[in-house]
């Protein structure tokens, strides 16, 4: 039974989340090239596989180290997962990737216990990342209202402030000095490097409707267990990873709602934090029997509905 590899955080289930990954995107990129295995389907597959390793790597090294962002083994079986359920939007390429990347490592930050994050150090940290993802897209700047979640808990509320916003401005005055000597503009212009495509642009549109029914359900989720265990303990014992993971998720879904992407993504932030609560999901599931079949329910689903949307198969 598959799930069973995923029951603890192993080599071994490392190993099978990254083969699971790399056949979850041939299957995604055989589907958006129209039911064809072009040239760089096997190489493109590979670096998004890489990829997604990298990303539970990153959330898993915090949860070893120092922080209290929640990462099970589960979660090895659910980001391969949503990638076949996910809305893939028409492309993907180094910028989003540095979004996805930055803002991982504000979750880092964050997800320290409140006891622990250096009012100088780690707010001066999280200012200059959420100040660099804005400043590639101005709508970003949505995830500094996650700031609150640190400083309305620290004692050092001025210094805190200032450290903030030192960063913001050391962030600002770097990345303006870099983008004029290299464009000429003070407002950020996209490189080609940063803009080119890893991934093959799909030939379709790709629907909304199974993505947008798991990001709810997702949403529902986290909604409930934080209700749960606000009842078991205080709210500053909580850590702020899930916190994060959830405002990440909201904010999302305004992109989609608003249209705030500046390119005809859709879907594209609610990856990470989405998987993210699909695998608690799984933690919750005790019963082999029961996880299995929410396994196989979804994996149903999501290959179905890509091999329809894309036309390679008619119902």
């Amino acid at each position: 039974m598959i799930t069973n590899i995923f029951k603890r955080l192993t080599i071994r289930a490392t190993v099978a989340c990254f083969f699971l990954s790399l056949l979850s995107n041939i299957f995604i990129l055989f589907c958006r090239s129209g039911g064809n295995f072009y040239d760089e389907i096997y190489v493109e597959a590979f670096i998004l596989s890489l990829n997604i390793i990298l990303f539970i790597v990153i959330i898993s090294f915090s949860e070893a180290r120092r922080f209290n962002l929640r990462f099970g083994s589960s979660h090895l079986l659910s980001f391969p997962l949503c990638i076949i359920l996910f809305n893939q939007g028409q492309f993907l390429n180094p910028q989003k990737l540095i979004i996805a990347f930055s803002l991982l490592f504000a979750a880092n930050i964050l997800s320290k216990d409140i006891n622990k994050i250096s009012p100088t150090k780690d707010v001066f940290s999280l200012g200059f990342i959420l100040t660099a993802v804005s400043f590639l897209n101005f709508n970003l700047s949505l995830f500094f209202c996650s700031v609150g979640l640190i400083i309305i808990h620290i004692t050092k509320k001025k210094e805190s402030l200032i450290s903030l916003l030192i960063g913001i401005f050391s962030a600002l005055s770097i990345l303006i000095t870099i983008n004029h000597a290299l464009t000429g503009e003070y407002f950020f212009v996209q490189p080609k490097i940063l803009g080119a495509n890893i991934i093959a642009p799909s030939i379709k549109e790709s629907s909304e409707i199974v993505w947008g029914i798991i990001v709810l359900i997702a949403l529902i989720t986290a909604i409930l267990m934080k209700q749960i265990r606000f009842k078991k303990r205080r709210p500053v014992d909580l850590g702020n990873g899930e916190n994060f993971m959830l405002i990440w998720l909201l904010i999302s879904i305004i992109f989609r709602i608003f249209g705030l992407y500046k390119d005809e993504s859709l879907w594209l932030l609610s990856y990470i934090p989405t998987a993210f609560f699909i695998g608690n999901i799984f933690e919750i599931i005790r019963k082999d029997r029961n996880r299995e079949i929410f396994f196989f329910t979804l994996l149903f689903i999501g290959v179905i509905s890509k091999l329809y949307v894309n036309e390679i198969i008619l119902i």
